[in-house]
């Protein structure tokens, strides 16, 4: 029944009642999930979650979809994954609608920072994991909108402030951001609730002017 588990949801993350379901031929369900996460078998992700463990792993940016939700991968996770910034991450930030949370379980530690629903719904895109699921992240220029508005004290009020902030500051691969959708950036500043003068400078320096 454990290996049916892992074949039927795979790596996707699932709730209690789901699992209770599945398992709904033994006597205690509850107590079935209870060995079943002691065994290793399951993964306690937060409370009514849980991922089975499979052959293939996990994708974090799937567990850090589904442990709340609505959300959507960002910041240096983005950046780190992407190879525009070189520190690896441990922790997975994302941008939410509902009050910032943070979550800690095996898998690692997973942030969110509260965002307008207005600005949640700009520059988006679908990541496909190795399993062939999908997550929400933010694009590449969407994810440093983020980092900026949520870096308490930042104030890039020129470009060479701007450059010094990627160069120096994240240590941005500067091709990468050259290659970055400025309208992309645009699109945020049309909605962003602060910093607006400083993502404006972000845009100017991608534009070259």
């Amino acid at each position: 029944m454990e290996n049916t588990l892992a074949v039927k949801f795979g790596n996707v993350p699932i709730t209690s009642g789901i699992l209770q379901r599945a398992l709904q031929q033994y006597r205690s369900p509850r107590s079935r999930i209870h060995l079943l996460q002691q065994r290793g078998d399951l993964v306690f992700l937060r409370r009514d979650l849980y991922l089975c463990k499979t052959p293939q792993g996990y994708s974090r940016g799937l567990i850090a979809n589904h442990l709340l939700g609505p959300s959507y991968v960002s910041y240096e996770t983005v950046l780190s994954d992407l190879g525009i910034i070189p520190e690896r991450v441990y922790c997975v930030r994302s941008s939410c609608i509902g009050r910032s949370r943070s979550f800690e379980n095996e898998t690692g530690r997973y942030e969110y920072i509260q965002v307008p629903q207005s600005y949640f719904e700009v520059g988006l895109r679908s990541v496909e994991t190795e399993q062939g699921y999908y997550y929400l992240s933010a694009t590449p220029e969407k994810a440093l909108c983020d980092l900026v508005l949520a870096t308490p004290g930042l104030r890039i009020q020129s470009l060479k402030a701007a450059r010094e902030y990627l160069e120096i500051y994240l240590r941005a691969d500067m091709e990468a951001i050259y290659r970055m959708d400025a309208e992309i950036i645009a699109d945020c500043i049309a909605v962003a609730h602060k910093k607006k003068a400083d993502l404006k400078q972000i845009e100017r320096l991608i534009r070259h002017d």
